[in-house]
């Protein structure tokens, strides 16, 4: 009897989450996606395993969050493509550059993502809920002033926040002009976890024109001034070519 398909619980717009997606559509790996509403995901989550957030991978039965995780389980049961390097002291080293992008990157990206669109409400609930239409979306919209202070609370968003999240992006550019190899890519000459987690964890931020879903930001100005502290690290140029060699195509199953 064949096993059911994989199924990813996620949010279409985090950078956690898609890292996730990546490693799944990287691999080929046809699967089910379940798009979880921001604000009512942790819900969700809390059902699937107990804590509060999203990605989930339902594989084999079991489910499983967190995306560093989730790519672990992946590349046991779907080593190739790999994304872990075979030579142990490069996987070590790949494994090394993904926590700390995940760990020093990822918090301050998404706040500097959310400060620079709180004053706009259609373009945070333009990327943040993409999928809200019609009356709902007049709904938000209306009430968004009210609802700008607590997401900026939520968020820990004020300015001694946002300075350090600047100070986070700097200090993640000289980790990366630090460990970029002559190949283009972090770790030896191929596309690794590393590479991957790097440019999916700056991607609401760059854009790219690869990214699976609505992306209202790419270009904005609002974002101009993060989009050019990212730029003077080198990242900027970098995330888009790393996302036009190696973003595949969805293998998530439709219909």
């Amino acid at each position: 009897m064949n096993a059911p398909a994989p199924v990813l619980w996620h949010l279409k717009v985090s950078h956690y989450n898609e890292k996730a997606r990546w490693a799944l559509d990287y691999k080929r790996v046809p699967h089910v996606r379940r798009a979880a509403v921001a604000g009512r995901h942790q819900a969700t989550a809390r059902k699937l395993t107990g804590g509060r957030t999203l990605p989930v991978l339902v594989l084999d039965g079991e489910p499983i969050g967190d995306s560093t995780r989730i790519i672990e389980a992946l590349e046991r049961r779907y080593p190739e493509p790999p994304l872990y390097p075979a030579d142990p002291d490069e996987r070590r080293r790949a494994l090394e550059i993904e926590d700390f992008f995940d760990e020093q990157l990822g918090p301050h990206i998404r706040l500097l993502v959310i400060h620079h669109m709180l004053p706009d409400g259609n373009l945070l609930l333009g990327a943040f809920v993409s999928d809200l239409k019609g009356v709902r979306r007049l709904v938000a919209r209306a009430a968004f002033p009210r609802l700008r202070p607590r997401l900026a609370a939520d968020f820990g968003i004020d300015d001694r926040s946002v300075a350090l999240a600047f100070e986070k992006l700097s200090a993640a550019g000289e980790r990366f002009r630090a460990e970029l190899q002559p190949s283009g890519y972090l770790v030896a000459d191929t596309f690794t976890v590393a590479d991957l987690t790097l440019a999916a964890l700056l991607a609401p931020a760059v854009a790219p024109e690869q990214f699976p879903y609505p992306q209202p930001q790419r270009g904005h100005p609002r974002l101009a001034p993060l989009r050019d502290a990212i730029a003077g690290s080198g990242l900027l140029d970098w995330t888009r070519q790393i996302y036009t060699r190696h973003r595949s195509p969805s293998a998530a199953i439709t219909g």
